[in-house]
């Protein structure tokens, strides 16, 4: 065994290899098939000048449905949601023109009209009606008809009429369950329900969205919404709750998350309108930075979920009869999970398994990677991620006397090499965006390309994070720059006092939200 200065140490990983990153992936769909289970889902494809692609994925066989487009949607800047099923065939939004295609083999045929501006009006995370017929959307506008800026992008709801090509509009200003941003819709099997979530500036949708449900009709190229309700979430009673990812089991019955109880002063449980709530350790419901988001789906007599705690995420598939929850061995990380009658696949990753597209068998929990890709490195080289509790320093916003914080660290790993006995290693302390996001526990090389060189590195999941309750969450508010920068400088002296890192060679970086912490920390 080789004795290397930490931070020395000679990583076959190259910096080309550390900005690759891991590859990302969304909009994942899945339908039953003759062969077997179709699945579909976008990816970057940074050889392509950053194409987003749509592959279908069925026999084994994958597909770029929408060659030489990209397939993307910028709705609230984030998008998410470009792509979605109409019955036998699937709906894309190109990115050059912003609108929604309905794709044959004859070609795409558009379903809005173009808008007046280059990408002034938006559409995202449809949800279709029986048959494929139409969809119900997200649509965001930056001016009317002709072109006339609006103040501020209007976001609504609103329905494709797939055969006509045309929009119908769904809602007028002011009626029940509309507000300054309206998302995530979804239609029942049949057709007659609508759900979807409000909420209002200047709230963010993890701090007070509403779920709201309402009788749908569609004939004639006409649609009507009747007896709007609001289910969860919002502003009632003194108390403000979040509501997220809602969607129709295949039996009509409403399923959602939000944090009205739970552990960590509120948790984003799953739950349905009946009152069933599945007990499975942590968080399912998650921030909606993107349209599109989904955690959870239904198999013949189960649900499969995601849910997050203490750092990692677990793949559940849950029993409602007998509430008996199996766990998917293997999954550290999910970013989306869908489920289809019969299978369930996740885009996700482990400890020592990059993010991918992973089919689940809910019989025996097997995985099979429909997007395999060589290893970024030998298994005896990862460093796997640990999940530690730190305390750090109160501000105005904690619930607590005695906070914590949480991180991921990662030890120095490579095969053969091992660091000094009398010197501990490098600190890298890493920053998440968000910021209520959370560190990824997933295979990373911008991670491994550290450890493997003989650094720690502390991937910080600050207050404000999300995977530890609304309490955890909110103490971000009125103190961000504050209690973030607080927990990366009490994480690096809980770990130098334990004799983990050497205190006095610490760096840290972030980009986005944790780009701002990071510049804060080096003022404090």
């Amino acid at each position: 065994m080789a004795v290397g200065r930490y931070g020395t140490w000679p990583s076959l990983l190259t910096p080309a290899d550390a900005v690759a990153g891991a590859p990302r992936f969304g909009d994942l769909s899945l339908a039953g098939g003759p062969d077997g289970p179709v699945v579909r889902w976008t990816e970057g494809r940074p050889a392509e000048g950053g194409r987003s692609a749509l592959v279908e994925w069925r026999a084994g066989v994958s597909t770029d449905l929408a060659a030489g487009a990209s397939v993307r949607t910028r709705v609230n800047e984030y998008g998410g949601g470009s792509s979605w099923v109409a019955g036998d065939r699937v709906v894309a939004v190109d990115d050059a023109d912003a609108r929604p295609y309905l794709l044959t083999s004859d070609g795409p045929v558009p379903l809005a009209p173009a808008p007046p501006a280059p990408r002034a009006w938006r559409y995202a995370a449809g949800s279709s009606g029986p048959g494929g017929a139409w969809s119900v959307v997200e649509r965001e506008r930056h001016c009317d008809g002709g072109g006339t800026p609006f103040p501020e992008p209007v976001n609504d709801l609103c329905l494709l009429d797939h055969a006509a090509g045309q929009v119908v509009e769904l809602f007028a200003p002011g009626d029940p369950g509309t507000g300054d941003f309206m998302a995530a819709p979804t239609v029942s099997p049949d057709g007659t329900r609508l759900a979807w979530l409000r909420w209002d500036h200047p709230d963010m949708p993890w701090d007070a969205a509403e779920l709201w449900c309402a009788g749908l009709e569609v004939r004639d190229g006409a649609a009507r919404v009747s007896d709007p309700v609001c289910v969860a979430g919002g502003r009632h009673g003194g108390r403000t709750t979040s509501a997220c990812l809602p969607s129709f089991a295949p039996d009509g019955v409403l399923w959602f998350c939000d944090d009205r109880d739970g552990p960590g002063g509120g948790t984003w449980r799953l739950r349905n309108e009946r009152g069933d709530v599945v007990d499975v350790p942590g968080e399912v419901g998650e921030p909606r930075w993107v349209s599109g988001g989904s955690r959870y789906g239904f198999l013949a007599d189960r649900v499969a979920l995601a849910a997050q705690h203490d750092g990692f995420h677990t793949v559940w598939i849950w029993d409602p009869v007998t509430g008996r929850a199996d766990a998917v061995p293997g999954i550290s990380y999910v970013e989306l999970l869908v489920a289809d009658g019969a299978s369930v696949v996740v885009v996700g990753g482990g400890p020592d398994r990059t993010t991918s597209v992973l089919l689940v068998d809910p019989a025996t929990l097997g995985l099979t990677d429909l997007r395999p890709a060589p290893p970024v490195l030998d298994p005896s080289s990862v460093s796997l991620p640990q999940h530690v509790t730190f305390p750090t320093a109160p501000t105005a916003s904690d619930a607590t006397d005695e906070p914590v914080a949480h991180a991921l660290v990662y030890l120095p790993r490579l095969d053969g090499t091992v660091g000094p006995a009398d010197a501990a290693p490098p600190l890298v302390v890493r920053i998440h965006g968000g910021p209520t996001a959370s560190a990824r526990p997933e295979l990373s090389t911008s991670v491994q390309f550290w450890t493997t060189r003989g650094f720690a590195v502390a991937d910080v999941n600050y207050r404000g994070s999300t995977g530890y309750g609304r309490d955890y969450r909110d103490a971000l508010r009125g103190q961000w720059g504050v209690a973030d920068v607080a927990d990366c400088l009490a994480v690096a002296d809980y770990l130098a006092g334990g004799g983990l890192v050497d205190g006095a060679r610490c760096v840290i970086r972030g980009g986005s939200a944790g780009g701002f912490t990071a510049l804060a920390a080096l003022c404090a």
